[in-house]
This record gives structure tokens, C-alpha cells and sequence, in this order.
């Protein structure tokens, strides 16, 4: 993502430019003619900073008693529970792309009535060898391939390694855990053990298929039954309470596909703690708060440099 800083005091509206590239020119130029020039074409795409926040109430009998630092344990769970709640918002925010690929075992391109497979092109489990295709991976990388979409990682060389493999440069996947084994099942998956270089992997990066790199997080939260389902014959995929394929949503990421903003000085916890003081509303000073506040917001900026894979997972319980 592009990520950047809003400096403080100017307002909260977000302007990313996007510009076009040149088309390629094949006409030949004329002796002592000046050719038609060529124009620089930009797309603004304008977006608002939003505020978020959360406060947790403390007493002055759990300041005074506990044998723990009460208020150290809470900013501590409250830094990770931003940094969690904007991972969220920018899941939720770039699974609306309108570059989507469903697992329908066909085209792709239906709705998410139409899921009836894994993101391995099976509607059953299949262990690491079985017969299963990266089908729809395929399409997925065809499609950013043909929008001249910039890959993300650079290439890892192979190394004197024992059974290690070099890395191409590629695109990176975002991926719920439940995915994994229908992901380690991919023809052409290799695992990051066998990466050549070990370091050169992301937190929660789980291997690569092909030219796509799979990082898993519980914060990629499969739809629920009440905002979208996938086919009533679900086979042996994961199904919710009506019976349906439970849709999973696998979002693909070229460069400067989508951007994040958040407000000087707010993009960390900063806690704001009230200690406990006798007030009007307050007379013994017994209630006090620890909290934190930060102003973010993020943007698909270019859907051709994304794509959803909307499908299921196969069920292998848990």
C-alpha cells in the first residue's frame, strides 16, 4: 500500500493522483513536421479521514490494589487492538474492489451464488501431490499482467541451501488461516522453508504459487450468512448455518494498488489516561479511563492492480 502521513491542521480530506500512462505511438514523424504532443492524463481519487478509538474504565480501588501495572497491560492490548482495527478497515475496505474473481470452477466471473471451490480448484481436500489446479490463480495473474501491473516483491536468488528454491518477483496475497491447506495444495506451491533467502519473509507469509506470495491473518474474515453465501451445494466445503459455502475472500496486491493515510502524530497508540479525581460528577475520585484516538482512512486506488478471489474452504474440521 501507499502509506502516508496527513500533517496536522489541514483539514481532513485526502487527494491521491493517479497518472496514466502514454500510450505507445507507432505513427512515423514527418521531415520538418512537429508530431501531435502527447498529454499527461491524472485521475484524482479524493477520500476523508475518519476517527476512531476505544477507552477502557478503571477504578481507584484497581490502581491501588493491583499487584499488576493495570494501565501498562491495557495500552499494551489497546496498541494491538489498533493496529488490528486498521487491518480491518483496509480489509474491509479493498475486498469492495470491483476486479473480482469467483470460484465457480469455470469463467470466474458470475456471483457468489456461483462458489463451488476452494481456491485450489477442488471442492474436496486434497493433500500436498493430489490432483488440484491453480486455475483460477492463473486468470488472476493473467489479468494483472495485462493491466501492466507492477509486481511487489523483488526476486530472492537460490542459495547453496540444501532443497532451497529461488523467489520470483511477483504479487502478494492477503489470506485467512483456513485457506492454508487448500493453498499448500497447490501444484506449483512451495513453502517458505524452501525460500532461498528466510529473511525475505513477510510476518504470516505461509509459501508461494507461482508468481503469488500467501500471507494469512485471522483478520481476513470470511463473509457471514447474512451478507453473502456461496452455492447451496456446498460438496465438502465449509458451510454456514443455512447450509451454503461460506465465502472466503482472498485479495491479490500489485504496486500502488490502494493507499492508507493516517494523522500526524496518531498512527501509534498515544494513550490518554484520566486518573481517578474527585469532580462534581466524580465527588471521591473513584472512576478513571485509559484510552486512545487516531484519524485513518484507506482507498482502492487502482483496481487494476488488485483482484478478490471470492471462494470456499474445504471443511477438514476445526
Amino acid at each position: 500500500a501507499q502509506k502516508e502521513t496527513k500533517p496536522m491542521n489541514e483539514g481532513k480530506e485526502i487527494r491521491w493522483r493517479r497518472y496514466e500512462r502514454f500510450q505507445v505511438g507507432t505513427t512515423v514523424i514527418s521531415e520538418g513536421v512537429t508530431p501531435t504532443s502527447d498529454s499527461l492524463q491524472q485521475t484524482t481519487i479524493k477520500d476523508e479521514l475518519s476517527q476512531y478509538g476505544a477507552w477502557v474504565p478503571v477504578t481507584d480501588v484497581m490502581l491501588a490494589l493491583s499487584t499488576d501495572p493495570i494501565v501498562a497491560q491495557i495500552t499494551e492490548r489497546q496498541a494491538i487492538q489498533m493496529a488490528e482495527q486498521m487491518d480491518t478497515l483496509a480489509y474491509n475496505k479493498f475486498r469492495a474492489t470491483t476486479s473480482v474473481f469467483y470460484a465457480d470452477g469455470g469463467t470466474f466471473g458470475t456471483n457468489m451464488g456461483s462458489i463451488t471451490k476452494g481456491i485450489h480448484g477442488e471442492h474436496t481436500y486434497k493433500k500436498m501431490g493430489e490432483a488440484t489446479d491453480s486455475k483460477i490463480l492463473a486468470a488472476v495473474v493473467r489479468f494483472l499482467e495485462k493491466n501492466n501491473a507492477k509486481k511487489i516483491s523483488s526476486v530472492v536468488k537460490p542459495s547453496s541451501g540444501y532443497n532451497t528454491e529461488p523467489v520470483a518477483e511477483g504479487y502478494f496475497a492477503i489470506c485467512h488461516p483456513d485457506a492454508r491447506a487448500d493453498i499448500e495444495a497447490l501444484p506449483n506451491f512451495s513453502p517458505v522453508e524452501k525460500y532461498a533467502n528466510y529473511g525475505a519473509v513477510m510476518a504470516g507469509e505461509i509459501g508461494k504459487a507461482g508468481l503469488i506470495r500467501f500471507i494469512a491473518t485471522t483478520l481476513a474474515t470470511p463473509y457471514t450468512a447474512s451478507e453473502n453465501e456461496g452455492n447451496a451445494t456446498n460438496n465438502d466445503l465449509r458451510a454456514n448455518s443455512s447450509g451454503n459455502v461460506t465465502v472466503y475472500t482472498t485479495l491479490v496486491f500489485a504496486a500502488d494498488a490502494v493507499g492508507c493515510v493516517s494523522l500526524a502524530g496518531q498512527d501509534s497508540v498515544v494513550p490518554k489516561v484520566i486518573s481517578p479525581t474527585p469532580s462534581s460528577e466524580d465527588p471521591l475520585g473513584q472512576r478513571g479511563a485509559v484510552g486512545y484516538s487516531y484519524h485513518y482512512t484507506c482507498k482502492v486506488l487502482n483496481d487494476n492492480n488488485m483482484a478478490a478471489i471470492h471462494h470456499g474452504v474445504t471443511n477438514v474440521g476445526g
